[in-house]
């Protein structure tokens, strides 16, 4: 079938991350005809770059058309859980009329679990045939699997369960602790919040660009944070607050 869509074979959407190694690895021990693509995002850990191009020579790097800055300020808002343009615009526009190998596992997720190995979805008036073929492993199996082929991972396995974009919403905790570890990242989000507010107006119900990034990064609505915001603010909670400290 996938000889049938493409003379590429398989098209493996490769991330550098531990579950991507493993579905590049067997593909290669089952000695099917694929290519491997990686998804540049322009928000991707540097480590994860360095650790592609010094392990994965074969695999082809596609860019996108878009920073996620210039991506941001396009579709004026950030990206949300429930609305994560990004994806559709930066990752699944990839792969049309090809079978693509992808490396989800019903572990990760309850959604994810309800998933079948084999998938074809439409996506832009073409096809998409999703092959899931580790989607039943668990994280032990992926690392040992890893362990026993001899591939070494991303030196950021050591800090972190997840490795993906930086800031992406779909996960508050990692969230808030990628942007601690990329700095120059959160700066950037920053920025690109202050240009929203300024060129287009947007989250001027926050304090600042400071202030509305806070929010994104708390992982609850806007209506309950802003709530929040203005109980804290009452004279008599700070009051309260004072004598505390004091």
């Amino acid at each position: 079938m996938a000889l049938q869509y493409s003379p590429d074979g398989f098209h493996v959407a490769y991330s550098g991350g531990k579950d991507s190694q493993v579905i590049h690895e067997l593909c290669q021990m089952a000695h099917v005809k694929f290519k491997a693509y990686f998804y540049k995002t322009s928000i991707d850990p540097p480590e994860l770059l360095e650790f592609i191009r010094a392990n994965y020579p074969d695999v082809i790097w596609l860019k996108p058309e878009k920073t996620m800055f210039q991506l941001i300020l396009q579709k004026k808002m950030l990206p949300l859980r429930n609305r994560r343009y990004c994806c559709d615009v930066i990752k699944e526009r990839r792969g049309l009329n090809e079978v693509v190998v992808i490396g989800i596992r019903k572990e990760e997720s309850k959604r994810r679990a309800k998933r079948k190995v084999f998938t074809n979805d439409c996506k832009f008036g073409c096809d998409k045939p999703l092959l899931s073929i580790i989607l039943d492993w668990t994280t032990l199996e992926v690392f040992e699997f890893l362990e026993k082929r001899r591939l070494p991972v991303c030196e950021l396995y050591k800090k972190m369960d997840r490795i993906g974009c930086i800031g992406c919403p779909m996960n508050c905790k990692s969230q808030r602790k990628e942007l601690l570890m990329f700095p120059n990242h959160r700066k950037a989000y920053v920025n690109t919040i202050e240009r929203l507010r300024e060129e287009h107006g947007k989250y001027l119900d926050f304090d600042s660009a400071e202030d509305a990034f806070r929010w994104w990064c708390s992982g609850i609505s806007k209506k309950k944070y802003l709530a929040d915001k203005k109980q804290l603010k009452f004279p008599y909670w700070d009051e309260v607050i004072l004598t505390k400290i004091i």
